[in-house]
């Protein structure tokens, strides 16, 4: 019979000396575990005591320092609660402090990483995952591990926050507060950054191939709601220690977070270490129902008897893994199905988790569980790394999982785990509260602001947009009636936020310059003594010209209006600034403006209420930020009015009828003078030609070449400077074919662009850029504006004109995805150039014209009807997708293993809709590509009865699915299987052709799985398959054509892409049943 590690039966705490008995015990075994082996200098622990074939355990690895001291802090607690032995107490809380500044010291001696890594999220700039233990330096190169693991310095900075709140002092000085201050930007991109995760791996196959892991970025969340406006000199801090987080990075964090989950990655489709972020200590997850999904996976699919595994195929430490290589080829995998260690630690986490839930009856099966799973080491019960099954009994476990006797490693005691037991222990044994160790209350996700009401003002350009809104009973104010509050541009914000965390002798710059977001515009600051107010950067027409469309303007407003609804956190409501411009009010859009404010002004908003008022009305109640010390930063000269256009005199401008310039009245210009260019500048009406001219002058020199031209006050005139002018006035003209083309040579792009991909990469679909697909062109990470900005030039050849459209199509569908999701469903690569195509396509057929009028026609939509187009051509897709897709369609007339007795059937095509024959229907099915889980299953089915898949290029090895490497490497739910097989249909470039391979693979499925005997010992080429069905529907029609076939060919391929899919699918069958008998 084992002991417990403690009583569960405790007498009544009140009786003291039972208390301090206990509590001594506790003590000794965290002095003899703990304490005893932190260093004496740099207050470091070592993970383990252990030195084996797997590692070197002594040394000092952030993650396992900062859980392994928690027992200690608990203790310490627990005997502050008992107001006894206060010198005990004392010595506890110092180990604490000793230990986490002797984490930040070791941090601070790599600066320079810090520093860089804010910049790149190179792996190769990040700190140190450990150090030595000793003297808190660097024991290995920066490749010569997986330094990259961002939930471990979040984890230092959430605890860093806990252990102050509960009245510990950890940071000392303001060169250590700008550090940690740091160490906020270090993380504050964590949910666009792929790291190597809790496992150090990154991939399952530890080939150093880094993910978006769900646990790091739960613990990045955790740590920066732990550290916003959080004071690191505690209750008697001052301003100058208050840590600043941009609400926006918690807000795309958890957007980020709810998108993985439940997953963990693309590679692990669960994971135990995401109970660190669903519980204790990060409580990162605010939705109940999805936290309770994840919950019950991991319990489900990993947890065994002697704790969970970490995840699915995990070879680590298991008697068959080869300890002398780093990584495991992927056929390797299938091995360790059933038989992964499984890991005590979590239990602790579930123990605690369970405490912190009020389940007792929960907390108390695990304690039970965890005694039972000690080891006995010199009379203390401690708990090992993990329990493995012994090489005599893998065969009998695989055949029967869990039926097995698991044997403990040599790594006892994890410090970690049995840490984190400890605070378990005290925790159900009464000594402590759930609120010491959580003095922050995260885990009350009752806490979070809800549905704040936000409060919206007006800001007119100048006193007749005021007049004219007060017409409509609309109140609005200028600059000048709001003084001394100044309004400005968020670029001015996000320029003073460099010096957030700025320290000159540390060589620290603070926060990058990045745009922000409107949760952080959507407040009132008082920076440097000054009160401020900036507008929100979506709405820059200046920047991009989505804005100038008020349809379109309306649709983001709406937008960004319930994100701030959704991701407010403070306790004062939002302000968000609109300004209203001249253009906005024209006849021609004016009143859709109208009627929204008027919608805004009855709070007539859906699940947003809206509150519509002066901004004086607001100031005193809004919430506002203040940041105290901002170094040597300037704003800009203060201005109360409307800026002027400087070069607005230049050219004329005149409302008059613009007409493009034809093909040969651009030859004739090209040949004209520098002069004569100038003049027909400065003297035509037509903004066609203004533009023309200002492209000849451009590409003969540059945009910065002096025209020789003057603007107001003397001012020289740059073509750059009259680009600027033009595409202002086609702006408010709503000319939308200049504005594209001024806003691409201009190099514009939209605020939204970098956040609009990355929306649409962290819910795990891949972007390809490009106007077809290829590996190069495809996001499979969120990567800066300007380096996506480089790709759509690089992989999208012309003047330009298509490079915006792609811009302008990603941020529709960053847009979309948000609001609209159900589009996306199984298009796990969306291909903006095919997108494209498809619409110039359908405006070729609408409107009879050539392709080059097509997209010329193209580039006159307004941006709201081009997203108008894309909403249309993504809804189509849901038509009947399900029952192209349901297996019951295909029947039989005789035995079910008589492949020549099984059709298809009519009822499994889907309508036509407006679309013109089953031609179009491939090209649009094949455009954007999506395939459903039930379309992936049939493929992993079909896997198991051949050697192999080729699809397209049947002469490329790249295109080939090799069955057993891939069966031995993924498993079926995992998002890394669903990628590679979209990957492999988006090399084929034409949209018609990859269709009719997905309806290929698809009837295969379906054979297969009614014929589960037959298993074909070759590779099925899927590009044979097709052109034998091509050959035998087209002769079946025209027999007499048997002999010259050859010269039918192309008229063949036109007549089967017109076929429906069931006559489709019956080509399929009839090809592999000729395939089979023939023995080809």
């Amino acid at each position: 019979m084992t002991t417990p590690f403690f009583k569960h039966d405790l007498p009544d705490i009140t009786v003291n000396s039972d208390v301090e008995n206990q509590l001594e015990q506790v003590y000794r075994q965290i002095k003899e575990i703990i304490l005893n082996r932190q260093d004496c200098i740099s207050g470091l622990l070592p993970a383990s005591t252990a030195i084996n074939i797997h590692g070197d355990y002594t040394d000092a690895w952030v993650r396992d320092n900062v859980y392994s001291i928690l027992a200690a802090w608990g203790l310490a607690l627990a005997y502050r609660r008992q107001a006894k032995k206060a010198d005990r107490a004392y010595q506890l809380e110092q180990s604490v402090v000793k230990l986490m500044r002797g984490l930040l010291t070791a941090m601070m001696r790599q600066l320079p990483k810090v520093e860089a890594f804010k910049h790149t999220q190179n792996p190769l700039d990040a700190l140190h995952a450990k150090y030595d233990t000793k003297s808190g330096n660097i024991i290995v190169g920066d490749t010569q591990w997986g330094h990259l693991q961002l939930d471990a310095t979040s984890l230092f900075l959430l605890m860093l926050a806990q252990m102050t709140a509960s009245g510990l002092r950890i940071v000392f000085s303001l060169d250590e507060v700008n550090f940690v201050q740091n160490l906020v930007h270090y993380i504050s991109r964590t949910y666009r950054t792929p790291d190597y995760g809790i496992w150090e791996r990154g991939n399952k196959l530890n080939h150093g191939v880094a993910e978006l892991n769900a646990s790091s970025i739960g613990m990045a969340k955790a740590a920066l709601e732990a550290m916003n406006n959080f004071n690191l000199f505690g209750k008697d801090g001052g301003q100058s220690s208050i840590i600043h987080v941009v609400s926006d990075d918690i807000a795309r964090t958890r957007i980020a977070l709810d998108s993985l989950l439940p997953r963990e990655s693309i590679s692990k489709e669960v994971d135990a270490a995401v109970l660190s972020i669903i519980g204790f200590p990060a409580f990162a997850v605010d939705n109940e129902e999805l936290r309770q999904k994840t919950q019950t996976q991991i319990i489900e699919k990993l947890q065994g008897n002697y704790g969970c595994k970490r995840f699915l195929r995990d070879g680590h430490q298991t008697v068959l893994e080869d300890s002398h290589r780093l990584h495991y080829e992927a056929h390797e995998l299938k091995e360790f199905t059933d038989i992964e260690c499984e890991w005590p630690l979590f239990f602790c986490y579930n123990l605690l988790n369970a405490l912190f839930a009020g389940d007792k009856k929960t907390a108390l099966e695990y304690r039970e569980k965890l005694d039972a799973l000690g080891v006995d080491v010199l009379g203390q019960r401690l708990l090992p790394e993990l329990y493995r099954v012994a090489a005599e009994n893998i065969d009998a476990e695989k055949a029967a999982p869990k039926s097995q006797l698991r044997v403990p490693n040599e790594n006892i005691p994890l410090v970690w785990a049995q840490s984190l037991f400890i605070l378990g222990c005290l925790l159900q044994d009464g000594f402590i509260e759930v609120d010491d160790i959580d003095p922050l209350g995260r885990y009350r996700i009752a806490n979070k602001v809800d549905s704040p009401t936000v409060k919206v003002a007006l800001l007119a350009d100048d006193e007749q947009i005021c007049d004219t809104l007060k017409k409509w009973a609309i109140p609005s104010q200028t600059r000048a009636d709001i003084a001394p509050v100044q309004v400005r541009d968020a670029s001015e914000l996000s320029a003073a936020y460099i010096h957030v965390g700025r320290n000159d002798r540390l060589r620290l710059t603070g926060r990058p310059l990045r745009q922000l977001r409107t949760l952080s515009t959507s407040k009132l600051y008082i920076l440097a003594g000054e009160p401020l107010l900036f507008l929100p950067q979506c709405m820059d027409q200046k920047s991009f010209y989505l804005t100038m469309d008020n349809k379109l303007l309306i649709e983001r407003l709406r937008i960004e209006l319930q994100y701030i609804a959704q991701h407010w956190d403070k306790v004062a409501p939002p302000l968000l600034i609109i300004n209203i411009k001249d253009n906005m009010l024209t006849e021609k859009e004016g009143h859709l403006l109208i009627d929204f404010l008027k919608q805004l002004q009855q709070d007539n908003l859906g699940n947003v209420h809206i509150d519509l008022n002066f901004i004086t009305a607001f100031l005193n109640t809004t919430s506002y930020e203040k940041i105290g010390y901002l170094h040597d930063f300037q704003f800009s000269p203060v201005c109360w009015e409307t800026p002027e256009r400087i070069f607005s005199t230049v050219m004329p401008e005149v409302i008059t009828p613009n007409v493009p310039m034809s093909a040969m009245e651009l030859s004739q210009w090209e040949q004209k003078s520098d002069f004569a260019l100038i003049e027909q500048l400065t003297h035509s009406e037509n903004l066609y030609v203004q533009l023309e001219m200002l492209m000849l002058i451009s590409q003969r020199y540059d945009l910065d070449f002096d025209l020789g031209l003057s603007g107001l006050h003397g001012v020289p005139c740059r073509v750059r400077d009259l680009l600027e002018e033009v595409y202002a006035r086609a702006g408010n003209q709503h000319l939308w074919a200049i504005v594209r083309r001024c806003a691409s040579i201009l190099g514009k792009y939209d605020i939204n662009l970098e956040q609009s991909a990355t929306d649409i990469l962290v819910r795990q679909h891949h972007l390809t850029v490009g106007r077809s697909y290829s590996e190069q062109a495809t996001l499979k990470r969120p990567i800066d504006s300007l380096q996506l900005l480089d790709l759509i030039k690089e992989f999208n050849d012309g003047d330009g004109c298509q490079q915006i459209l792609i811009q302008e199509l990603i941020i529709h569908l960053g847009m979309l995805i948000k609001s609209n999701p159900v589009l996306f469903k199984d298009m796990h690569t969306i291909r903006v150039g095919h997108i494209l195509q498809l619409i110039i396509a359908q405006e070729k057929r609408r409107s009879s014209s050539s392709w080059d009028q097509a997209f010329t026609d193209i580039l006159t939509l307004a941006p709201h009807q081009l997203a108008q187009r894309i909403d249309v051509v993504l809804s189509e897709y849901d038509n009947n997708e399900n029952q192209r897709f349901q297996l019951e369609l295909l029947h039989y007339d005789g035995s079910k293993h008589d492949l020549a007795s099984a059709r298809f059937q009519s009822n499994m095509n889907p309508h036509l809709g407006n679309l013109a024959d089953w031609y179009a229907w491939r090209e649009q099915q094949g455009s954007v590509g999506r395939e459903s889980d039930l379309f992936l299953a049939g493929v992993w089915r079909l896997l198991h009865h051949c050697k192999g898949l080729m699809v397209g290029e049947k002469y490329n090895s790249s295109r080939r699915i090799d069955s057993e490497n891939l069966l031995g490497q993924m498993t079926s739910g995992e998002q890394s299987f669903k990628l590679h097989i979209n990957h492999i249909l988006n090399k084929i470039h034409a949209p018609v052709y990859r269709q009719l391979c997905v309806e290929t693979l698809n009837a295969l499925a379906i054979i297969m799985e009614n014929n589960p005997q037959l298993i074909i010992e070759d590779t099925l080429v899927v590009d044979i398959l097709i052109g034998h069905a091509v050959r035998l529907c087209w002769l079946r029609c025209y027999p007499e054509c048997i002999d010259e076939y050859d010269e039918y060919v192309s008229a063949a391929w036109q007549s089967f892409y017109q076929l429906s899919p069931h006559n489709v699918a019956n080509g399929i069958l009839d090809a592999l049943m000729y395939l089979l008998d023939n023995h080809v």
